[in-house]
């Protein structure tokens, strides 16, 4: 018996992609509704990122683009946790709009960086952004670890992702086939990106959130991610995930930490780390674990729109 990529043999749902499949020699096998799946609940990764997605207006969007700088240079939580105070692993941006894509990644702080004041006045009017700064669980600090993360799909779309938590790397490599040590110094992080780019062969809401959830049953300790879909027409999907392991919640400086708010108005739609509501006058609501959200985007008219589900399988 094989178990499918991602250490999960879903229900009628194979991963017949290039024919990777998992051997039956798991680390630990939980079960649910719908699948069977690996985790390692034995530790708990170090440090872990900052992020935003944001979608709508550029103006509107300076904020909480300003309370992420913030945040990475004086995280309180962070700090609660006994891993410092600071995420100064590198940044990078992800920047969407009508007239064209701008992708930045530097090993800098953030809040050291002159190119962050300077993300401040490129905001557009409309548009989509993903923000990212790190604090390194796993895979060297240098740019190539910055994130997000860009991935040319072989499925005729480009993927921008980004990822705050930590994740098994040792059942991504085996679950896709790839030599440890080959990827020795690359993130988790980039592994997951990678693994969305080969399995979501024709973006919809169901299959993005699919992919999404079968990546649960590798989570050390969250899964909250952000991410851009670009396809050669023009057509753009955002979407986000807020999920930490459920014993996670019992611990209060893990779930502060962890959990992820949202900022929902006409014009901004926008997903974030925790610690961005110490640092914005905006109000924001906290997400609740477990949920996914895509987002429709379309850049010429300036319209977006929202949908949230259960990271599940359905």
């Amino acid at each position: 018996m094989l178990h499918s990529l991602l250490i999960c043999h879903v229900k009628s749902s194979m991963f017949s992609y290039l024919s990777l499949n998992l051997p039956d020699n798991p680390l630990q096998f939980c079960t649910s509704k719908n699948y069977i799946c690996i985790g390692d609940k034995n530790q708990v990764g170090g440090n872990m990122c900052r992020i935003l997605l944001a979608v709508g207006n550029g103006y509107r969007m300076r904020p909480l683009v300003e309370a992420l700088i913030k945040a990475s240079e004086n995280d309180p939580y962070k700090a609660a946790r006994g891993k410092g105070s600071q995420h100064r692993d590198g940044w990078g941006y992800v920047l969407l709009s009508k007239d064209g894509v701008e992708h930045y990644k530097s090993r800098k702080p953030i809040f050291e960086d002159e190119n962050a004041k300077e993300l401040m006045k490129k905001l557009p009017d409309f548009g989509v952004l993903l923000l990212h700064s790190r604090a390194a669980s796993q895979g060297n600090v240098n740019v190539f670890n910055a994130q997000p993360f860009s991935y040319a799909s072989p499925h005729g779309y480009q993927l921008y992702f980004m990822h705050n938590g930590d994740l098994i790397k040792d059942l991504l490599l085996e679950g896709l086939k790839l030599p440890r040590e080959r990827y020795a110094n690359i993130s988790d992080s980039y592994l997951a990106g990678l693994y969305l780019s080969l399995f979501i062969s024709a973006p919809s809401e169901k299959e993005i959130v699919e992919r999404l959830t079968l990546l649960k049953s590798t989570v050390r300790t969250s899964l909250n991610t952000g991410g851009v879909i670009f396809k050669p027409n023009d057509e753009v999907i955002a979407f986000g995930t807020a999920y930490m392991r459920e014993d996670l919640l019992e611990e209060e400086a893990e779930r502060n930490y962890m959990r992820l708010m949202e900022f929902y108005s006409a014009d901004l739609f926008a997903l974030m780390s925790s610690t961005l509501e110490l640092y914005t006058f905006l109000p924001l609501t906290e997400v609740r674990n477990g949920k996914a959200f895509v987002v429709s985007v379309n850049l010429k008219d300036e319209e977006f729109k929202v949908s949230s589900f259960e990271l599940e399988i359905t």
